[in-house]
């Protein structure tokens, strides 16, 4: 397994919680370690599949661009079989930044960007098995003979419950700034329902950081509170009485999990992959941002029942307990290895 934080907590743990032992080299950790990371890289990458004979079937990764070609280029040659993690349709995230960059004359980030996406369609032709975390993402690449879609681990423990009361409603997002068609329906909410939300004061937080970031604060600051980076999100959610995400590039969102897993109803866009982790009305509510008057009926649903939020967050929880465990997603990439 060749990854970072994220591939960790969605790979090695869950095969380690039933059993499966890897070969694990951790880009994070090996930049923390001191200077000269990609050489350290290579050297780890070079010992692993090619200084021994450890009897390789499978290389597994999250990492794409740069490090994918060092990684096929090192394990094809070894017959070793190279499965690649997908979070989300890299392609699109990458033409997303390009157009951001171009259009603030950002030279070195464009080139970077067109560089990686030029690399990735030429490589992915090479990986032999795909393992997305969603079928949203499945259908955007056409990638259906080549997939097992693998679910991301949750531990409902791991947070700290809510309970409902009240009628006020404070309204938490959690996105990453770094994609801007991601925000750009977050902006469109803000934009369309900015009356409503004064005359009704319900309060929204919006934490996450990236390129966009500085756009969002100049233009919606007044309103909205932009908490940039936050350490230790859990306890976000906590304060917040719903959690909402509006994106049009999201596949399955970890924060969307986290949010559940909080006790939080979850309310989404209907134009993502996250129609995959909501079931309208039973654990969160999906709208259509072009029907401004029924998204603003539910908000205010939220608002005035703190039973609903209790009902909607509750089953939320059970979800999260019942379909994505550790040893639950665990068997599920054990199956997606042995396929």
């Amino acid at each position: 397994m060749i990854t970072g934080e994220r591939g960790h907590r969605e790979i090695v743990r869950p095969l380690k919680a039933i059993g499966v032992q890897l070969e694990i080299i951790d880009w994070e950790k090996i930049c923390q370690a001191g200077r000269f990371p990609h050489a350290r890289f290579l050297i780890e990458l070079w010992t692993l599949l090619c200084g021994g004979n450890h009897g390789f079937t499978h290389v597994f990764t999250d990492m794409s661009s740069v490090f994918l070609a060092t990684i096929l280029g090192l394990a094809k040659p070894r017959n070793a079989t190279v499965l690649m993690r997908l979070r989300g349709d890299l392609f699109a995230e990458s033409r997303d930044q390009i157009r951001f960059h171009f259009r603030h004359c950002q030279w070195a980030p464009l080139a970077r960007g067109m560089m990686s996406l030029g690399l990735d369609r030429l490589l992915f032709r090479f990986v032999d098995r795909y393992v997305p975390v969603s079928h949203w993402i499945v259908r955007r690449l056409g990638i259906h003979a080549k997939s097992s879609v693998v679910r991301i681990p949750c531990d409902p423990a791991a947070f700290n419950r809510r309970i409902h009361s009240g009628s006020s409603l404070r309204l938490l997002a959690v996105t990453n700034f770094n994609y801007p068609q991601k925000v750009a329906p977050m902006g469109l909410f803000f934009e369309r329902s900015a009356t409503f939300l004064r005359k009704h004061g319900i309060e929204i937080s919006v934490a996450g950081t990236g390129i966009a970031l500085a756009q969002f604060r100049a233009r919606y600051g007044k309103e909205i509170d932009f908490l940039g980076h936050v350490a230790g999100i859990g306890s976000l959610y906590a304060r917040h009485d719903a959690f909402i995400h509006f994106s049009g590039l999201d596949a399955f969102p970890y924060v969307v999990l986290e949010a559940q897993a909080s006790g939080l109803p979850v309310m989404v866009n209907n134009d993502c992959g996250m129609l995959e982790q909501v079931e309208e009305g039973i654990t969160g509510l999906i709208v259509d941002l072009d029907l401004q008057t029924e998204v603003e009926q539910k908000l205010l649903a939220l608002k005035e029942s703190p039973g609903l939020r209790e009902q909607l967050g509750a089953a939320g929880v059970d979800s999260i307990a019942a379909s994505y465990s550790l040893k639950k997603i665990g068997h599920d990439l054990q199956a997606a290895l042995e396929s």
